[in-house]
């Protein structure tokens, strides 16, 4: 909020940019002179490196400029980071036998697919070879014939009454339900496939199945990833980092924000994997697993500078930052700074720029290019 204030009543003076500045300096207090007129030939680039700009040339090229001023603000750093499947919305789907993968109602879905928890993906069914085939449907004909030898000596038990054994009688009612459930289990192995059922609800990722194909056990045959649980990876080398994070952004989709889950507690090649997640469980964060993205971290710290907008800082021919001042009405001055990125937008000078400069916030691009 404090920073918005500052910026808001910027602006808010900006409007005062045809005022000539009251005398530019340097970040000590230097004064900047002024080449007098007779050094100034012609309108454009002068020796000096300043640009003489009419201004009518300057509202053509919407130049705007800003007094600087001094304040605090967050420090901010940016970390490298990869985007990966959240444990918790990530799903494999795998075969527990071997078997050639069949089609359900719906069909095999393709990659990009919408899929709900308990949605039927596939079905596996179990292939003998002709060997193991023969070996299990003698084995269940053999259990069927037991069957109905023990039905028959349950009935003729039955038949004689009080004169039959009851423990001999329960025994065979024990043994006759056992195979009973043997048959039924058997059968199932021999007929029932396997259904490959979504634990969960996401984006599939089909990997390259089709009807018909030879699977074997382990081999995963399907992925879900929801896009509101994704985890974001950043690594550092800073170890006090972790105790200092306030928010955290991505800087390729400014308005995806992160909450802070925690860091591993172990260095992978001397670098602290910190793990972020998804703030606003938005499917539409625009990002993709394994993709590598930039996080901007606000941290528990303040530094002193000079705030402005992004688009005032602009590369000098020998590619370092810098900064265009207004001396006079129509007088622009380079001055090289160093600066830190805060919000997608803003940066913090740092050195090189005095306060209460005129400093160019809007056009200095189109500044830059003058000849």
């Amino acid at each position: 909020m404090k920073l918005r204030n500052f910026l808001a009543l910027s602006l808010s003076i900006c409007s005062l940019y045809t005022i000539a500045s009251p005398g530019a300096h340097g970040p000590n207090g230097e004064h900047l002179e002024q080449s007098s007129n007779k050094a100034i030939d012609t309108l454009g680039r002068q020796s000096d490196g300043s640009v003489v700009l009419p201004m009518k040339h300057q509202a053509l090229l919407s130049i705007t400029t800003l007094f600087a001023t001094e304040t605090s603000a967050p420090r901010h750093t940016q970390l490298d980071a990869v985007v990966k499947p959240h444990p918790d919305g990530y799903a494999k789907i795998q075969s527990s036998s071997d078997g050639r993968l069949d089609a359900p109602s719906a069909g095999i879905r393709p990659s990009g697919s919408k899929v709900k928890a308990g949605d039927i993906l596939g079905l596996i069914r179990y292939q003998d070879t002709a060997y193991e085939l023969a070996s299990q449907t003698s084995e269940l004909i053999a259990i069927r014939n037991r069957i109905a030898q023990t039905q028959r000596d349950v009935a003729r038990l039955k038949t004689l009454g009080d004169l039959a054994s009851k423990q001999t009688l329960e025994q065979l009612e024990t043994e006759l339900l056992s195979l009973e459930q043997q048959a039924k289990t058997l059968q199932q192995g021999l007929e029932r496939p396997e259904y490959l059922v979504a634990p969960i609800s996401g984006m599939l990722i089909n990997r390259d199945a089709s009807r018909g194909q030879w699977v074997e056990a382990g081999e995963p045959i399907f992925e879900i990833i929801s896009n509101k649980q994704l985890l974001i990876e950043a690594s550092t080398s800073d170890t006090q980092l972790s105790s200092q994070l306030v928010t955290a952004k991505v800087v390729q989709s400014p308005n995806v924000s992160l909450n802070y889950i925690g860091h591993a507690p172990r260095q992978v090649n001397g670098l602290i994997h910190m793990n972020f997640e998804l703030a606003d469980n938005t499917e539409n964060s625009g990002l993709f697993i394994n993709q590598n993205i930039s996080l901007r971290v606000q941290v528990n710290e303040q530094h002193k500078g000079i705030v402005l907008p992004a688009d005032a800082i602009v590369l000098s021919r020998n590619n370092l930052p810098q900064v265009w001042i207004k001396l006079s009405a129509e007088r622009f001055l380079p001055q090289l700074v160093q600066y830190e990125p805060l919000q997608p937008g803003f940066v913090l000078i740092t050195s090189g720029l005095g306060a209460d400069n005129r400093v160019v916030i809007e056009g200095a691009s189109l500044l830059n290019q003058v000849r």
